[in-house]
């Protein structure tokens, strides 16, 4: 099995590949501290299973890297595991989206990492998750639901908002007048039950109305 590892921390990928050396499965480790410097192999070198952290301070993150991978490789011609200090459970389900076959926290050991590039290597069909890992996806899972019932405008707003941009902004690129997007603002807060623009933000990141950056 031929394995690649993308991670900007140099230190730590070069502690993975000596950790997993002694893996009789694998055949080969190449290290990529830089995703521009993996896709220029990406047809050359034949990769089995990739590692990819998914923060990276380049202008390719991990979840880019993923999808990527997918427009020409199927889960079962390259195997994705996410490696990450990202625990937020709709960061960790978008990646899933994307296209990983497996999602691991960095807090897990390297026997665990071990077994998870066996499991998605032998078992492309299914998915792995971090063990410290499954009752944060599960507890997101079993939590209600909750609609806000935004209209398309309030919904368009809401990410605008989120993305960081004032009033005068928003203003500006929707073609509405101040005095209207405050108008606008008011009925949003009140329909997601907060009184300040920070709350609002946390709130919509909460419920999956918003997913942050991959960025530290």
């Amino acid at each position: 099995m031929n394995i690649s590892i993308i991670d900007d921390h140099q230190l730590l990928s070069e502690l993975l590949k000596v950790s997993l050396s002694d893996c009789d499965f694998i055949k080969t480790i190449k290290v990529y501290n830089s995703a521009k410097y993996f896709f220029w192999d990406f047809d050359v070198h034949k990769t089995d299973v990739l590692i990819v952290d998914m923060l990276m301070p380049e202008a390719m993150s991990g979840v880019d890297v993923i999808v990527k991978c997918r427009k020409t490789r199927s889960k079962s011609a390259l195997k994705i595991l996410a490696l990450s200090t990202v625990t937020n459970p709709n960061i960790m389900k978008d990646a899933f989206n994307k296209g990983v076959n497996g999602y691991l926290s960095k807090n897990a050991s390297i026997e665990e990492l071990e077994h998870a590039i066996q499991y998605v290597d032998t078992q492309p069909d299914k998915l792995y998750v971090g063990e410290n890992l499954k009752d944060i996806l599960l507890q997101s899972h079993m939590s209600e639901t909750i609609n806000f019932r935004l209209s398309p405008r309030e919904k368009e707003l809401l990410l605008t908002v989120c993305s960081g941009k004032t009033v005068k902004e928003i203003a500006l690129a929707l073609d509405l007048s101040v005095n209207t997007i405050q108008s606008y603002m008011k009925v949003l807060m009140r329909k997601m039950e907060v009184n300040r623009t920070p709350d609002l933000i946390l709130k919509a990141i909460r419920h999956g109305l918003f997913n942050p950056s991959y960025a530290n």
